[in-house]
């Protein structure tokens, strides 16, 4: 499959780029974003605003410009606010605000939704969209100012420090989706959903932080502790996805155990052993 693939290493803040690579496809997958840790989202809200708008409203310009017919608009479970029931449908991704710690983050992804459901009524382009919970991957970022939890743990484990710091309680819920599973279910959703009725990835086998250290650390093989510090944010208290309409519409589910994702995602880590560079921010910091 790789040698069908071509690969632009191109500049999306800029409109004239997105147009060129829009130019002729018949499909188009919108995964730009700029996505961090929960540290980062927390002190640079205008930042992560203005730079997911940025790169949304330019590539949803675009694909509609040179009328492609199908759009995937990955958007992200940050949508939805702090009080969301669990597991998630995705009516609540409208209600409230998104969740303090990623506000700036979530209302950009909200308003890529929007840009994309209006683009839908007024084109001809079919714009679907989609809510993946919590994705990892073997090639996951692993800075430590800009990664999620998982490649988080990863690197303070290896790190050496004993006890590693943990954000919060511990006690807070998530579900982790592996990148393949998440790929495969854009697929289908690309096939199967309606156009502007938003869709989530995920599942309801929900782990808490704690046990996700326990899970990482009893792989690496390593004898780690670790001191939750419950003075720093956490984020939702639980969040897991309600996937009725993913499984009616794809009659899929994920299927990489956790367990197994994790042991590839550290093997990956030790291959490396340092970080991606970190992305750079589209908009001078002030």
């Amino acid at each position: 499959v790789l040698d069908d693939i071509s690969f632009h290493p191109i500049d999306l803040a800029d409109l004239a780029n997105c147009e060129r690579v829009c130019q002729g496809q018949e499909v188009v997958f919108n995964l730009a974003a700029k996505v961090t840790g929960i540290g980062f989202n927390i002190t640079h809200h205008a930042e992560m605003f203005e730079s997911n708008m940025l790169l949304q409203q330019n590539v949803i310009h675009a694909a509609a410009g040179q009328r492609v017919k199908r759009f995937v608009q990955v958007s992200t479970a940050c949508v939805y606010p702090h009080d969301a029931a669990v597991p998630t449908p995705e009516s609540e991704g409208t209600r409230g605000e998104p969740e303090p710690t990623n506000r700036g983050y979530g209302w950009a992804k909200r308003m890529g939704e929007r840009l994309a459901e209006y683009y839908t009524r007024e084109t001809e382009m079919e714009a679907v969209i989609v809510r993946p919970f919590n994705a990892y991957s073997p090639r996951d970022h692993f800075d430590p100012e800009m990664c999620h939890v998982i490649p988080a743990l990863i690197h303070k484990i290896f790190e050496g420090n004993n006890p590693i710091e943990i954000w919060g309680s511990g006690n807070q819920s998530r579900v982790f989706v592996h990148a393949k599973d998440v790929a495969r279910g854009m697929q289908l959703l690309a096939e199967h959903a309606q156009p502007a009725d938003p869709v989530n990835i995920g599942h309801e086998q929900m782990i808490t932080i704690r046990e996700l250290f326990e899970l990482i650390s009893d792989t690496i093989g390593l004898n780690v502790r670790a001191f939750f510090d419950s003075s720093k944010p956490e984020g939702y208290p639980k969040r897991a996805a309600d996937t009725t309409k993913f499984r009616t519409l794809t009659g899929y589910s994920p299927v990489i155990p956790l367990r197994k994702g994790i042991a590839e995602t550290i093997a990956a880590y030790q291959t490396q052993r340092r970080p991606r560079r970190p992305l750079q921010p589209l908009f001078p910091r002030l």
